[in-house]
């Protein structure tokens, strides 16, 4: 399987981790899944400037996520309610 670089950049550091990957067509939402595992461990800080950029073995970009978008759809989701265990407009007697 090919290797696959992850560069986090945030305001004062930068932290790189190597994966290997089936495809090309993974990095991407590997690195949104990474955002998302920063995003919960440091929820007290400001993470809007960070970014993933994605590397394949030859050196090429692939991939790049920005915090901020990731913080974005994250606000967009509606929680999951249960679903009710009755049926919609049938009265129970009792």
């Amino acid at each position: 399987m090919p290797k696959f670089r992850f560069e986090t950049i945030d305001s004062d550091r930068t932290t790189i981790s190597e994966e290997e990957l089936a495809s090309v067509d993974l990095a991407s939402p590997r690195a949104i899944e990474k955002a998302h595992a920063v995003l919960l461990a440091h929820r007290s800080v400001d993470q809007t400037a960070s970014i993933t950029k994605v590397y394949d073995e030859a050196g090429y970009l692939v991939a790049t996520v920005n915090f901020s978008d990731v913080m974005r759809d994250e606000s967009r989701r509606q929680p999951i309610s249960d679903p009710s265990p009755e049926e919609p407009g049938v009265i129970r007697s009792g």
